[in-house]
């Protein structure tokens, strides 16, 4: 059964731009918040240093997003309440790919939709590195 995490958010006046409506790259900052609270839901947390911490305990794992795709069929404004659903697509060797959804909650019209993907690094070498068995199994039940 695929990894899903459902959150809510509201607009705020910060989130818009001239228009109105919300700001395109604010949709990109919801995508990490959905990104951070499916890796919590599966107990996987990042630490002030970036790498991450499964069940409280630091692992030598970093994710960083190697790619962000967003479709946007509707605006949102000032003050709507949005669902935000994220799940885990696929795990791969070395990366995850996160899909999301986000939807008007009063009347459930998508507004986005998109992708993501984050790459384990090395933190010594910065480059991709294969993702612990462990942590992949985490995410893939």
């Amino acid at each position: 059964m695929p990894i899903k995490k459902s959150i809510q958010l509201r607009v705020r006046a910060g989130d818009t731009d001239y228009t109105g409506f919300v700001f395109n790259a604010r949709v990109v900052e919801w995508f990490s918040i959905g990104r951070i609270e499916t890796l919590r839901s599966r107990k996987i947390t990042y630490l002030n240093d970036g790498s991450l911490a499964v069940d409280g305990r630091p692992q030598d794992v970093s994710l960083v997003v190697g790619e962000v795709y967003v479709r946007f069929h509707s605006p949102a404004k000032f003050d709507d309440l949005i669902k935000l659903q994220t799940r885990i697509i696929e795990v791969k060797d070395k990366t995850i790919i996160f899909g999301f959804e986000v939807r008007k909650a009063s009347d459930r019209k998508i507004l986005a939709t998109g992708s993501s993907t984050s790459v384990r690094i090395d933190r010594r070498t910065v480059r991709s590195a294969n993702i612990p068995n462990d942590l992949a199994e985490r995410l893939r039940s």
